[in-house]
């Protein structure tokens, strides 16, 4: 952890006394809640993928009808690689040309749909406030329904309906993400592959995808060719867009494969290099046809989908084989291990661990960069540029990653498909492990980055932890360094339960594969016993801390910056209990301790140097108490920047000593301008934001706004519930106020 010291500091007073969190402690991720903390989004339609050379052909009707019909909620469903996205971008195109505002939102899971929504729910000018509240849905629903411009919203990739069914218990009931849609001049698409009737409700009107008919998908082939003469005639390209049963994916694999290899000089072509559409055709129908293509006339399975999928990239493969790039097919069984989501690749692929595996030995960093780039060219996977704070990635079709997966490798022995797939996954976690030495997870800096990382870190930990006895200790090890360093990134977005949970199931494997005694185990203890004293169970926590106070004094002695951040916890336990002269004196020692082996400067010495100043403030010397906070605000201004949590928790600290003096309008000024910034580092959710919200209606209250810090209070007190549950410390606060303010108001207790 970047600031590795517990920090929590009492900002309420009387009955309304709760916790307040301080930056790398109380930041959890997951909780009750199924989204994610507000992560950065675009809402803007892809239109970069839309490329005028490669026309959509063949969906005229379907796009006529997509454009013109009076239903206002439309389903277009179809098996993957079929061309729905394809088919909503140019929906959304042509709607953006006739002046509609249109939005794009993923439905692939309920993070990035949430997360979306909201970002409309604000372009329609929902507040962050009225974002806060469980009811959301509603509020976005009713600015859509009343909104008078025409517009588009775009769904795409929801191929789990019920993600969409939010408070209904299903999607049918129109209670959650979708909803039935009144007359007015807005339509919604829905792009999945779930086209059952069961799975939408009565008010969708669903249109069913299809592959494309031979004459279409032949242009469509040879679009993706480059038109070329020498390829062949116009009724070979039918033919093999006919055996390639009409898929606009394994379409642009193939007319892919062709551009490249008649690009190819004769003098650098291997044998047995295709380059027409015959050789293409001959090729492909090598194998097992009653398994991979359709009868005379018929549709593709999805399983045949698949099956086709694979025989198109293998040939694509064998053609890098030629070009002396063997590493292209490897690397695209490394990429297909990952999770079904963007690849940051420029941290993840580190030329030298790749080059220490077997499975690339020697592989140079331009070598790596030219497999890609070959990938890239056949239409195998997607890379897709960075620039500013965008981060690149390399995208695969889900098609593309399933037939790619070594898991999945049905033409090798099992033997052999087992060795690969533990080959590649071990190589997956040192891979990971490495990267996220890239940046701290708590470090608002690399956010971008961890929001990238932290789901392929989940992925690979599960999947090797369920096969463990494959796995030797190292990668083991590996993979657990990277999903607790995952969990301190969820940490810090502010949402609890499952980064506790996610921190036991490391501990459980470092414990197995390094030793309880292990500073790596005793590292994620501390994170256990964090998480326990947040939830208010200090015996227990203490407990837990002095058990890592006992290893660490074992293994790496008493001036380590380990064991200083674990007394430093225990001297909070101790303020926390009532006995502040005891804490105080640890505290202080602590100090000492770190600033002659850290420095005065150093975050985790001024992470002590303000709970000194708190415990200054409880023993009523709260003069001295605001001249140390500012002395230590401005180190950390100096070393951390103005918009760095810890920063923010001190500001928070110094609006709070005015408060208590008297200068409320002062104080409330500070807390708004924390808040501002709080909620564009941390998001509306955090439980930082939250504690400032508190504190805004707290004194709300006390300048007789009744109405106003009631309000207030039930909107921290619904987002708390949400994020800590109903029983944390800091909910019950927010519960205590409003059932005051409403007794206050009507003689009746909350």
């Amino acid at each position: 952890m970047d600031d590795p010291d517990l920090e929590q500091n009492l900002t309420a007073s009387g009955a309304a006394q709760a916790p307040v969190q301080g930056y790398g402690i109380q930041h959890n991720y997951f909780g009750n809640r199924a989204a994610d903390a507000e992560a950065a989004v675009s809402i803007a339609p892809p239109f970069g993928q839309r490329e005028e050379n490669l026309p959509l052909r063949g969906r005229d009707v379907l796009l006529a009808g997509l454009t013109a019909t009076s239903a206002r909620v439309q389903v277009l469903h179809g098996m993957g690689g079929c061309g729905k996205t394809r088919v909503a971008l140019e929906v959304a195109y042509q709607a953006g040309r006739r002046g509609a505002e249109v939005w794009w939102v993923s439905g692939a899971d309920t993070t990035s749909l949430v997360t979306g929504m909201r970002a409309v729910g604000r372009r329609l000018g929902v507040t962050d406030a009225e974002l806060d509240h469980g009811d959301a849905a509603d509020e976005i629903w009713r600015r859509l329904s009343a909104w008078r411009h025409p517009w588009l919203l775009v769904i795409d990739g929801a191929d789990d309906a019920q993600v969409l069914a939010g408070a209904g218990a299903h999607l049918a009931d129109g209670r959650g993400w979708l909803r039935p849609l009144p007359p007015s001049p807005g339509t919604i698409l829905v792009t999945t592959r779930d086209g059952s009737a069961a799975s939408w409700g009565a008010w969708c009107c669903r249109r069913r995808l299809g592959v494309l008919p031979a004459e279409d998908a032949a242009r469509v082939l040879a679009d993706h060719a480059g038109h070329l003469a020498c390829l062949g005639s116009a009724d070979e390209a039918w033919s093999l867009a006919a055996r390639l049963g009409g898929l606009p994916l394994a379409l642009k694999i193939a007319g892919s494969y062709l551009a490249e290899s008649v690009a190819t000089p004769q003098a650098f072509a291997g044998a047995g290099l295709i380059r027409t559409y015959r050789q293409y055709q001959i090729a492909i129908e090598a194998g097992d046809l009653a398994t991979v293509f359709p009868a005379p006339g018929g549709e593709l399975s999805q399983d045949q989908a698949r099956g086709l999928i694979g025989r198109t990239w293998e040939l694509s493969l064998d053609l890098l084989d030629g070009r002396q790039l063997p590493e292209a097919r490897r690397l695209l069984r490394l990429l297909a291990t990952f999770a079904d989501a963007p690849i940051p690749h420029e941290f993840l692929l580190d030329p030298a661990t790749l080059a220490a595996s077997p499975l690339f030995t020697g592989l140079t960093g331009a070598r790596l960069w030219q497999a890609l780039r070959a990938l890239d060219g056949y239409g195998l996977i997607d890379l897709v540029p960075g620039g500013g704070e965008v981060i690149p990635v390399t995208q695969l079709h889900p098609l593309i990653r399933d037939t790619s997966a070594p898991g999945l490798d049905v033409t090798a022995g099992e033997d052999a498909t087992a060795r690969e797939y533990v080959r590649c996954l071990d190589l997956a976690a040192r891979l990971l492990a490495r990267a996220a030495e890239a940046g701290s997870p708590e470090d608002p800096r690399a956010w971008p980055l961890w929001r990238l990382l932290a789901r392929h870190a989940l992925y690979v930990f599960d999947e090797l932890t369920a096969e463990f006895d494959r796995f030797d200790a190292a990668a083991a090890a590996a993979a657990a360094d990277a999903a607790g360093k995952a969990a301190d990134y969820f940490n810090a977005q502010g949402l609890p339960v499952v980064a506790e949970a996610l921190y036991r199931q490391v501990r459980a494997v470092e414990d197995r594969v390094l030793g309880a005694d292990h500073p790596e185990t005793l590292v994620i203890q501390y994170s256990i016993a964090v998480k326990t004293a947040e939830r208010g169970d200090h015996a227990a926590a203490e407990a837990e801390f002095r058990e890592v106070l006992a290893g660490e004094l074992r293994v790496l002695g008493p001036d380590h910056p380990s064991t200083l951040k674990t007394r430093h916890a225990i001297a909070w336990l101790t303020a926390m209990r009532g006995d502040h002269a005891r804490a105080e004196a640890e505290f202080r020692a602590v100090l000492a301790a770190k600033l002659a082996v850290l420095g005065p400067d150093h975050p985790s010495t001024l992470t002590t140097r303000h709970e000194i100043a708190r415990l200054m403030a409880e023993r009523g010397d709260r003069p001295a108490a605001e001249a140390e906070f500012r002395a230590v605000l401005a180190a950390k201004l100096a070393v951390l920047g103005g918009g760095h949590p810890s920063a923010l928790k001190t500001r928070h600290a110094i609006a709070w000593l005015m408060a208590e003096r008297g200068e409320r309008a002062r104080a409330e000024a500070e807390f708004r301008d924390v808040l501002e910034r709080e909620l564009v580092v941390l998001g509306p959710d955090h439980p930082s934001t939250l504690t400032t919200r508190h504190e805004i209606a707290r004194l709300m209250a006390e300048r007789g706004d009744r109405a106003g810090a009631e309000a207030g209070f039930r909107a921290v007190l619904a987002a708390r519930t949400g994020v800590l549950g109903p029983d944390h410390p800091e909910t019950r606060a927010s519960a205590d106020w409003v059932g005051r303010l409403t007794f206050a108001q009507d003689g009746k207790p909350g």
